[in-house]
């Protein structure tokens, strides 16, 4: 059940608008960056800066959740990025250098990185604990269309325009979000009046993750599926399509679509059977951390188009199984004030792993074939999964 249905639509409303102006912003800033310097080196410093920036944001998150409304932060987010977005139009037109473009990149990924947090606790406090798993399968059903669409959308326009036009897009997606957002109305958390020394609150979702059980379960699973989820980047998968499959770069965008359906299909799959799975979660968590393993082990070692296809399709649809099972799990066991600062540490562990682990999976690739970066993750992912089915106890609900 919904506490307040109109504010729970602005929610997932707004939440769209700024996903869709999150990837107009990334495809346009990547066209520009190309236009300007024709340098493949300069547009793979985009991700690098935004990963490191992010778990940058991540990790700070605490200290602006601990002086400000989940509300505040999540709007005022929106209303930083349109500004920087059109500083960032602004710089391009009048001075078209890249150096300066790499900053105000930065710096809207440190924003994403303290404000995401807070936007995925505002879900518990306009939901009952009951409509959570409906709630979070209605928002990853949101995130998903939005990519599924958003990235043939943005191609088109680039083609058609430029990129600078997507990113007078994404300012106004960002505008309008935040004028959403403000509008939500819901009982506000209470603040500390004399909050703790900065380290303390630093620390503190930290802490909550390897004292309770479930948290640090669920932290352990991140951490290896922030290893393992590197085989899924662009330049891990051009490879694997180029040299496994033999198929142009066309065929990484049907295998980007495939796991994009099957997360979307999962979604609303777990949407219309909601609270029948509430007492399930720590099953789904196991089996889809499994099978996650199981579907990439035999993902890698094909070499036929159509059955890579439909192994991406079951990834995906089992990895979004998954996730939801993980962030209902912690909505569910993590109280109001310390829930946004357990899902900035898990940002923080997802985005730093991540970001390591891109390196350490591309020089595995290069030396010893793409394959073996594909059987290294499914590997892990299998050991995890048996790991929790062996700790199943501390993710019962």
């Amino acid at each position: 059940m919904i506490h307040n249905k109109s504010s729970f639509r602005l929610l997932w409303m707004s939440q769209a608008l700024a996903n869709c102006g999150d990837v107009f912003y990334i495809a346009g800033i990547i066209s520009v960056i190309f236009q300007i310097s024709g340098s493949a080196f300069m547009m793979a410093l985009v991700p690098f800066f935004i990963t490191l920036s992010r778990f940058l944001g991540s990790i700070f998150a605490p200290l602006f959740i601990d002086r400000f409304s989940l509300k505040r932060i999540v709007s005022l987010s929106h209303l930083i990025k349109a500004i920087l977005m059109a500083i960032l139009v602004a710089y391009i037109w009048r001075f078209g250098k890249v150096y300066g473009i790499l900053p105000a990149i930065s710096l809207i990924a440190f924003v994403d990185g303290y404000a995401a947090p807070a936007q995925r606790s505002m879900i518990p406090l306009l939901v009952e604990k009951i409509a959570l798993v409906k709630a979070n399968s209605l928002f990853s059903i949101v995130e998903n269309i939005v990519e599924l669409g958003g990235w043939p959308a943005s191609g088109i326009l680039v083609a058609l325009f430029n990129g600078e036009i997507l990113l007078f897009i994404s300012l106004f997606l960002f505008f309008i979000s935040f004028i959403m957002v403000s509008f939500i109305d819901y009982a506000e958390e209470k603040k500390i009046s004399n909050p703790p020394e900065k380290w303390i609150v630093l620390k503190e979702g930290w802490a909550a993750l390897w004292r309770t059980p479930s948290f640090k379960t669920i932290a352990i699973i991140d951490l290896v599926d922030s290893m393992a989820n590197v085989v899924w980047i662009a330049a891990i998968l051009y490879v694997y399509v180029e040299e496994i499959l033999a198929k142009n770069e066309a065929w990484w965008g049907y295998i980007n679509s495939a796991f994009f359906a099957g997360l979307l299909l999962s979604g609303i799959g777990l949407y219309r059977i909601g609270e029948s799975v509430k007492s399930k979660l720590h099953v789904a968590i196991i089996f889809g951390t499994i099978f996650s393993g199981i579907f990439t082990f035999c993902f890698g070692l094909s070499s036929i188009p159509w059955l890579s296809l439909i192994l991406s399709f079951l990834t995906g649809t089992v990895a979004q199984v998954k996730l939801l099972g993980q962030q209902t799990v912690i909505q569910l066991k993590a109280s109001a004030s310390l829930l946004p600062k357990v899902i900035s540490a898990r940002e923080s562990i997802s985005t730093g792993v991540f970001g390591i682990s891109s390196l350490m999976m591309g020089l595995v690739a290069e030396y010893f074939g793409v394959q073996s970066v594909f059987v290294i993750a499914a590997l892990l992912q299998i050991s995890v999964g048996f790991w929790t089915w062996a700790n199943q106890q501390a993710l019962q609900i």
